[in-house]
């Protein structure tokens, strides 16, 4: 792998969390928007925790990836 290029498991993270910020974005226009469904407070939350997840991902991807490398060195 190219040390340059981003690994896919953090490239699928990285769109993970583009999808967790545009559903936020969009739960939080609706509900500056004076809607008043509840889907849009589920829709935050799941938005939250999808972000936390992937940032999490990206994490212990760049771990591994650091840690692969002290062992070749």
């Amino acid at each position: 792998m190219d040390v340059g290029a981003v690994s896919n498991t953090t490239s699928t993270a990285l769109q993970g969390l583009k999808k967790s910020q545009d559903q936020l974005q969009q739960a939080a226009n609706n509900i500056a928007g004076g809607s008043q469904d509840p889907e849009d407070i589920v829709s935050l939350s799941e938005a939250s925790t999808g972000f936390k997840a992937n940032a999490a991902v990206v994490k212990v991807d760049s771990e591994m990836q650091q840690s692969l490398l002290d062992i070749k060195a």
